[in-house]
């Protein structure tokens, strides 16, 4: 295991370093003087030591409780893949909760993240149409949000009534994550898909040379020759510096 993937404990910090090392320190002077007063220089050697284990011993109670406060503490969530103004509306949330010493308060209202939590919900109980009608409002309203589109996929799984909206919301997903750097979304719902869906898929010739360039780093070959295979035309494409697990 590389030394930065190795789990390390948290280091001491404000009150909980200052307690620590005060009573270090009063172990220390206290084992000192208690081996000098009843046995002299000798016990006061000894008394060094008996105060130098006490100390530890306490040093590794504080630390310990301090580590047990911080390990209750939830983990930063991955907002990598989100686009930005989700990210920015999860990220302050957490803020807010943090300051406040309550996550189980944890709300998120307003903004896109929330309306789209409005839309799915309003699918799962059935009102297809008003969730759709969200959705599309959504949509017009944040044109360069891969959400609301990936969105419009999972509200539309299963009805094949709406299949070519469906269809067309894979390609705007896809589209706009490539364009916004999150390759990691744009595979993973490329994978996801049939082989009758991934042929129908129109891309322009960038966004299918830069999908191919996404499997080739996650080392897929397969997909990645199927994605370079579309491309149509036969003058060099720009580089792409975005190409990555993002």
């Amino acid at each position: 295991m590389d030394e930065d993937e190795r789990i390390k404990a948290p280091e001491l910090q404000g009150r909980a370093a200052v307690l620590a090392i005060s009573l270090v320190i009063i172990a220390l002077a206290g084992g000192t003087a208690w081996g000098w007063y009843y046995a002299g220089p000798l016990g006061g050697l000894l008394g060094v030591l008996l105060g130098t284990a006490i100390g530890a011993l306490l040093f590794t109670i504080v630390r310990a409780i301090a580590s047990g406060q911080q390990f209750d503490e939830p983990p930063a969530p991955d907002v990598r893949e989100l686009p930005p103004d989700q990210a920015m509306q999860v990220l302050t949330a957490l803020m807010a909760a943090s300051a406040s010493g309550s996550y189980a308060r944890l709300e998120l209202e307003g903004g896109l993240l929330a309306e789209i939590a409005k839309a799915k919900n309003r699918a799962k109980t059935g009102d297809l149409d008003g969730a759709m009608a969200q959705l599309r409002a959504l949509q017009e309203e944040h044109p360069r949000s891969p959400a609301v589109p990936l969105e419009i996929t999972r509200v539309l799984a299963g009805h094949e009534a709406h299949d070519e909206e469906r269809q067309r919301a894979v390609v705007t997903t896809i589209s706009l994550a490539i364009r916004g750097g999150m390759n990691r979304l744009a595979a993973e719902l490329y994978e996801k898909l049939d082989q009758d869906r991934r042929d129908k898929l129109e891309f322009d010739d960038v966004i299918w040379e830069r999908l191919a360039r996404v499997f080739a780093a996650r080392d897929d070959s397969e997909n990645a020759a199927a994605c370079r295979a579309r491309v149509q035309s036969t003058e060099p494409l720009p580089d792409d510096s975005m190409v990555g697990e993002i």
